[in-house]
């Protein structure tokens, strides 16, 4: 045999020879994550077992005082003529009748604050109670549970949403903040400076309530790595079920596609490589082709397609094919 011969031999054995098994058995590991045909969530399902009674009952609580909270927000108002008027013409009198109109509006900054802190409180028993050893498993027997986490997704995107067309709610509470000094002494005060400061940074987020999320998610995450799983299982199912009509009623399907596009941000915030990373255990690129394709029956779900883009850490590490999908 020619030395040519041999070479080329070693070259072709070299190049073709099969991957080792730890990147075949995370290749597999990563189909068998994404493969979600034997499950199913039924949202529409009335009642928790008792193994969960306990705990859903603490999430409905939440939950459902966020439709008032959602109200609240769209009826806010502040008081932005008040405030410049003041700005403007700086007398006592006009600062005072601000200070007195920007009362009510930081009341109702403060009744958004209160209910993420209480959000903050809840999620990690309710991700943890869903991220048990076999995740699929764990969300298949505790689907009253997997609703209502879907719920909470369905209640921060629609609170941020209505939240970013609302520019004024942070001018209104640093307005506040500035005016406190003079005024605290008022009977009527009840966000005194202390409390002020962390609400604050809450005012000051862009997605205040998926920040909420995304801290309450890590500490599931660091006390069950499972999490990552749960919220990756949770995108990939509803994703499936809003692709395969699996429920007659439109806001069933609303609130499937919410849950899918919430479970994507905060997978995306809370894992380190995002979920935009090849190795992302979510099927991302299926998600926001179910999303397009069902715009033309749903205008709301453009929020949730700019959810995606806008709404993530890591969009910007996306591959070229998924970008495109937003051009």
């Amino acid at each position: 045999v020619s030395t040519q011969s041999t070479w080329e031999f070693w070259l072709v054995a070299f190049w073709f020879k099969p991957p080792p098994y730890s990147i075949m058995g995370a290749l597999l590991s990563l189909v068998a994550k994404k493969d979600v045909n034997d499950v199913d969530f039924d949202f529409e399902i009335k009642e928790p077992n008792d193994e969960e009674r306990r705990l859903y009952d603490l999430v409905e609580l939440v939950v459902t005082r966020g439709e008032d909270i959602i109200k609240q927000l769209e009826e806010y108002k502040g008081c932005q003529e008040l405030a410049r008027k003041a700005m403007n013409e700086p007398t006592p009198q006009n600062e005072q009748e601000a200070f007195e109109g920007l009362l009510f509006a930081v009341n109702n900054i403060a009744s958004f604050y209160n209910h993420a802190r209480e959000l903050e409180r809840i999620v990690p028993d309710l991700l943890d109670a869903l991220s048990r050893d076999d995740v699929k498993q764990s969300m298949t027997n505790h689907q009253a549970l997997a609703k209502q986490l879907a719920r909470v997704f369905d209640f921060a995107l629609r609170f941020d949403q209505t939240r970013m067309e609302r520019p004024n709610l942070s001018n209104d509470f640093s307005y506040y903040r500035r005016l406190l000094p003079k005024f605290s002494k008022h009977p009527n005060i009840r966000i005194k400076d202390d409390e002020a400061s962390g609400m604050a940074l809450f005012t000051a987020e862009h997605i205040p309530m998926m920040s909420c999320l995304a801290k309450s998610a890590s500490i599931a995450l660091n006390k069950n790595p499972n999490v990552l799983m749960t919220l990756s299982t949770m995108t990939n199912v509803c994703m499936k079920m809003v692709k395969n009509k699996r429920f007659a009623n439109p806001d069933t399907t609303l609130l499937c596609a919410r849950a899918m596009t919430g479970s994507i941000v905060l997978f995306d915030h809370v894992d380190q490589l995002g979920a935009f990373h090849k190795r992302s255990p979510i099927l991302l690129k299926q998600s926001i082709q179910v999303l397009k394709k069902e715009l033309c029956k749903e205008r709301s779900l453009n929020s949730l397609l700019n959810a995606i883009h806008y709404s993530t850490k890591h969009f910007r590490d996306a591959a070229p094919d998924i970008q495109a999908l937003f051009d």
